[in-house]
C-alpha cells in the first residue's frame, strides 16, 4: 500500500467515525475510532512478509517516540475494552491515539510508517 492510499484510508476511517459520531448520538450511541501504532501482529508479518522478527522490533522500536514500551495487541484490545465499558459512557467522537506520543513528534506518521514497512519488501 502507498503511503498516500494507507494515509487517506486512516483519515477516512477518522471522518467516519466522527460524522457517526455527530448523526448517532441523538440515539445514545457512541461512536470512538482507535489508531494504534505498529503494532507486531500476524496481519504485519503478512502485510511485511516472513522476515526475522528481531528486525520488525528493531524497526518499530526506531520509529517510536516511547523507546522503553512496545505496544502490544493486548494495549489496543484494552483501550477497545475501555471504550466498549460502563467508565467510557460519555465519551463519543475521540480518535484514541495509542501511538506513544508518535503522531505529536512526527507529523508525517502515516508516510513515514508506510516507508518503514515496505523496506522489508
Amino acid at each position: 500500500m502507498s503511503p498516500h492510499t494507507y494515509a487517506a484510508s486512516k483519515h477516512a476511517v477518522i471522518g467516519l467515525s466522527n460524522n457517526l459520531c455527530v448523526e448517532l448520538g441523538q440515539y445514545g450511541i457512541r461512536v470512538n475510532c482507535i489508531t494504534p501504532h505498529v503494532v507486531d501482529t500476524p496481519l504485519l508479518t503478512k502485510f511485511v512478509g516472513e522476515i526475522d522478527k528481531n528486525k520488525v522490533d528493531e524497526a518499530i522500536m526506531k520509529s517510536s517516540n516511547l523507546k522503553i514500551e512496545k505496544l502490544e495487541a493486548n494495549d489496543v484490545a484494552n483501550a477497545a475494552v475501555y471504550l466498549a465499558s460502563d467508565e467510557a459512557k460519555y465519551i463519543s467522537g475521540l480518535n484514541l491515539m495509542i501511538d506513544g506520543g508518535y503522531s505529536k513528534t512526527n507529523p508525517l506518521c502515516p508516510m513515514y510508517i508506510s516507508e518503514i514497512l515496505s523496506g522489508f519488501n
